[in-house]
């Protein structure tokens, strides 16, 4: 029974990313479809017709960046809060998973949250003004919130500490491997918050140099072996040297996630302090 209602929860949150998709698309087309009667000047009427399509098309973007920027953040942190109460549920019965859990909860509502809404921003902003490269941008991103979300629910609503968590590592080092790192874009707005993703339309290249891309993707595989190892000894017979590599990967994994977490935080506060000088 209690599987039962665990399976609707899923269910339940998928249903509302996907309504939520389907009236971003619905709104995109009632205003792409829609007629007025105008009285034009004739030499005027092409220049016109170019500057309200232009409107039309920036309106679109950021109905869509605004529905986008209030479900992902919003889904994260329920799906944080859902770690942190499976933490504290396990808090007596086994504490390498209330770590864990409480790990991956600090790091999707502090860190992932934000840092998800603001990538898929940059890259419908990017594919909007059909810019190079901006399909692979949104790919990839897409690939990595996916990814990110199948790890929160199973944290969440499964309560598999190291499982989550893999799935979590396995988004990352995707993401790094698919070439983020050369194709990545960034919104360029003078307020570059959760919040200010959807204010305007800028978005610029910000590709991270191939060297920096290489460190943290041997990261991302290092932590990925680590919590896969530790999540499958769960599944074998408990000896002394499975628990411990279980011990080790629930380690190695809230030690570079919090790392991670810290070290994303510090360079969005730098650069929001730098655009306000």
């Amino acid at each position: 029974m209690m599987k039962q209602s665990y399976y609707w929860i899923v269910v339940l949150l998928v249903a509302m990313i996907i309504s939520a998709d389907v009236a971003s698309s619905l709104a995109s087309l009632s205003l792409s479809s829609s007629s007025f009667t105008r009285v034009l000047p004739p030499l005027a009427s092409k220049h016109t017709r170019a500057q309200t399509s232009t409107f039309r098309q920036s309106t679109n973007t950021n109905s869509n960046l605004q529905m986008n920027a209030a479900i992902l953040p919003t889904t994260y942190r329920l799906l944080a809060a859902g770690s942190a109460y499976r933490a504290i549920s396990l808090a007596t019965t086994d504490i390498s998973s209330t770590v864990v859990l409480l790990s991956t909860s600090i790091a999707a509502f502090v860190n992932l949250a934000p840092e998800a809404s603001m990538q898929l921003a940059s890259a419908k902003r990017a594919q909007t003004q059909k810019l190079k490269d901006s399909k692979a941008w949104r790919s990839i991103v897409r690939v990595k919130i996916v990814g990110q979300f199948m790890g929160l629910v199973l944290s969440a609503i499964g309560g598999f500490a190291l499982g989550g968590a893999s799935c979590c590592v396995a988004a990352d080092a995707a993401f790094w491997a698919l070439g983020a790192g050369d194709v990545r874009f960034q919104c360029c707005d003078d307020d570059e918050s959760e919040g200010g993703t959807v204010s305007g339309g800028g978005v610029k290249r910000a590709p991270v140099p191939a060297s920096v891309a290489r460190v943290l993707l041997s990261i991302n595989v290092a932590m990925l072996l680590s919590t896969l190892v530790g999540s499958l000894v769960m599944f074998g017979r408990q000896t002394k040297s499975s628990i411990l590599l279980r011990k080790v990967g629930a380690a190695l994994y809230c030690f570079g996630v919090l790392t991670q977490t810290i070290g994303d935080v510090t360079v969005r506060r730098r650069g929001k302090k730098e655009r306000m000088r």
